[in-house]
């Protein structure tokens, strides 16, 4: 059964109080969305009966064998704007330029367990009232009414309370990301991140007690990741929010933990200052230092939320400062951690304007991984920004598979979306080796390093004058995250 709900405005939502039953817990459902989406949702379709794996996967293992009595079916909220029209005798949607994908912005399935009801959900970024200007996203296929459509978003839920917590909930929206992004992730349902946690069945209502950080990291083993866990070191560990912010910057979710709180989350976005590095430096900055807010997935919020650098706003608030560890759920190939690279950075000035580096106290430092393959991809589509001679460097390195890239900006540079120079890193480098570049270059200059044999590497290192590169602005990278367009 399927039924349509045109919205005026956010109080007509409350329309689903007279069209879904109290095991779905419309009231409290309608105020959430009333509270955090945007106005360019102007009708949501209804589609009952829905047969949701992931509550299945809960019911079978929990519910069904309860006293209580639980229904095994959920309900589906689809998010539509003012252009989408139903026709309820045909059962069939209208959209004036056949777009659909354009103007669908997602699905919300409803649980029939009474509380915290809001089940496996993919919402669009951009019909967030505050969404961040950077969130990690991918495509999630949604079939309806025969039509195939495409949201882009990242997954969330509510945390089932009995059955699964917070820190299970940041470790399913993670997992089921990579399986939806990367082929060679399989899917892995709620009930199988509530086993995965534990060496052994734990029955009953144990998984209700919550998480530890090791838990997690056994939870991303099992998945066939490699998981990296980063703690906090005292109140003012700056390396600590570079790491993480790095690894967010290249496009991998994490699972961060505020133990102070006892609650956990996945970070799966950013937002710049604004204006974002117009302020000259007079001493050396990172990109952490520009970002305002950090973007979350919270199983007590709708997706997306915006967590504050620094100071939450009042008691029920949280902020960066809370952040105690995060988990990581690496790639195979992935063997230079953060830390390395947030060290290492820092020697590039001791080239200094030999390469023609800005000066060290000028500079704001950036550093993200990327592939090999994206590089030369982000290089070819701006082709007239660089030197034919750097291009055919870079497109005949025998890059590994993923590399680290350190960007260096002037706050003017910064201020208008570009770079003064930027240096490539091998990914699958030691933590010995001390120099693991490819590739470090300016407007002027570039160094090529030979990583053809093992050994000293500073002794195979080619020059490359870059002519007529000097007034040439290179853009900065902005290709992990999905900017956001708020609607």
């Amino acid at each position: 059964m399927y039924t349509w709900i045109p919205l005026k405005s956010s109080a007509d939502l409350a329309e689903l109080n007279n069209q879904l039953t109290p095991e779905y817990d419309p009231a409290n459902v309608a105020k959430k969305l009333a509270d955090g989406l945007s106005d360019a949702i102007k009708a949501v379709l209804i589609e009952c009966n829905y047969i949701d794996k992931d509550y299945r996967s809960t019911y079978y293992n929990f519910y069904s064998k309860k006293g209580q009595f639980y229904r095994p079916d959920c309900v589906r909220l689809h998010l539509f704007d003012e252009t989408v029209k139903f026709d309820q005798k045909a059962l069939k949607l209208h959209c004036a330029d056949e777009q659909l994908d354009h103007h669908y912005f997602g699905f919300i399935v409803l649980r029939p367990t009474g509380i915290a009801t809001i089940g496996r959900s993919v919402v669009s970024p951009d019909v967030r009232s505050e969404p961040g200007s950077h969130v990690i996203t991918t495509n999630h296929k949604v079939h309806l009414l025969g039509y195939k459509l495409t949201v882009q978003g990242f997954p969330s839920m509510d945390q089932h309370i009995d059955i699964s917590v917070c820190a299970h909930v940041a470790c399913w929206s993670i997992l089921r990301h990579y399986s939806e992004r990367y082929s060679i992730y399989r899917e892995f349902l709620t009930h199988d991140i509530t086993m995965m946690a534990q060496e052994f069945n734990p029955g009953g209502l144990v998984p209700s007690n919550g998480l530890k950080v090791s838990h997690a990291e056994r939870v991303f083993q099992e998945a066939g990741t490699f998981p990296l866990l980063i703690a906090r070191v005292g109140d003012n560990d700056s390396s600590f929010y570079r790491q993480l912010h790095s690894y967010v910057e290249s496009g991998f979710p994490l699972f961060a933990a505020m133990h102070g709180r006892n609650h956990a989350i996945a970070i799966v976005g950013y937002e710049w200052r604004t204006p974002a590095g117009a302020t000259p430096t007079t001493v050396m900055r990172y990109a952490w230092d520009e970002v305002k807010s950090l973007v979350a997935v919270d199983d007590n919020y709708l997706p997306y939320l915006s967590i504050p650098s620094h100071g939450g706003a009042d008691n029920s608030s949280y902020s960066c400062d809370d952040i105690d560890a995060f988990i990581v759920a690496l790639p195979e190939k992935v063997f230079y951690p953060a830390d390395a690279v947030d060290k290492l950075s820092e020697t590039l000035f001791r080239l200094g304007p030999g390469l023609g580096l800005p000066l060290k106290d000028e500079s704001i430092l950036r550093y993200f991984i990327t592939t090999g393959s994206a590089l030369r991809h982000f290089m070819r589509e701006r082709e007239s920004e660089f030197d034919r001679n750097l291009l055919e460097t870079v497109m005949s390195l025998p890059f590994a598979q993923f590399v680290w890239i350190v960007e260096v900006a002037t706050a003017a540079d910064w201020a208008i979306g570009q770079i003064s120079a930027r240096a490539i890193l091998d990914a699958t480098a030691s933590l010995r080796e001390v120099t693991p570049f490819w590739l470090i270059h300016s407007r002027t200059n570039a160094l090529i390093f030979n990583r053809s044999t093992v050994g000293d590497t500073m002794n195979s290192v080619r020059a490359l004058a870059l002519s007529g590169m000097s007034n040439t602005a290179f853009t900065r990278w902005d290709k992990n995250l999905r900017p956001t367009q708020s609607k």
